[in-house]
């Protein structure tokens, strides 16, 4: 074997040994744990309040045309499914922090919580691991078992659908 063949059989198997291990699926205890107590358009977010209810995660930017295209489809599950235990919590991922989600949240009259996400969820650090597209969702059933995760635009009436047997299912 020669030195450039062996040099690549040991490189191949660094490669190999250096994959990270799979992650485990958040639930919506540890989802909730990960994201920040206040929410900058409706004041504290009341952890406790979210047992039992199908929870959507959603990491968005402002600065995202697929998570503004998306708004519409976002606020109509809230209004349709929010008085039958839904709701949604939105994670901005601006790094300008409330200068900018502040004002965005306000814009668009979001009818949900919007946290800003903290540098650990930034940098991949906590359950959700890197967000490498936005938006990206994380929806939680009732029993705080993660039920879906996707990234990018959604089909909006797949997504209603979605919801909606899982807000149905008792």
């Amino acid at each position: 074997m020669s030195r450039l063949s062996a040099a690549l059989l040991i490189l191949a198997g660094c490669a190999i040994a250096q994959d990270p291990p799979p992650r485990v699926l958040p639930t919506l205890g540890s989802a909730l744990a990960s994201l920040p107590d206040r929410s900058l358009n409706s004041g504290t977010l009341p952890k406790h309040t979210y047992a039992g209810k199908v929870v959507m995660v959603s990491f968005v930017s402002t600065w995202c045309f697929p998570c503004i295209a998306d708004l519409p489809v976002m606020q109509k599950l809230q209004e349709d499914y929010g008085e039958k235990g839904y709701v949604t919590i939105a994670v901005g991922m601006d790094i300008e922090g409330p200068k900018v989600l502040r004002p965005f949240a306000e814009t668009y009259a979001l009818p949900y919580p919007l946290v800003w996400a903290s540098d650990e969820i930034r940098a991949g650090e906590t359950v959700f691991g890197r967000v490498h597209e936005l938006p990206t969702r994380y929806l939680f059933g009732r029993d705080g078992s993660l039920v879906l995760a996707f990234s990018g635009v959604a089909e909006p009436k797949e997504l209603i659908a979605t919801v909606a047997k899982v807000v149905e299912a008792r």
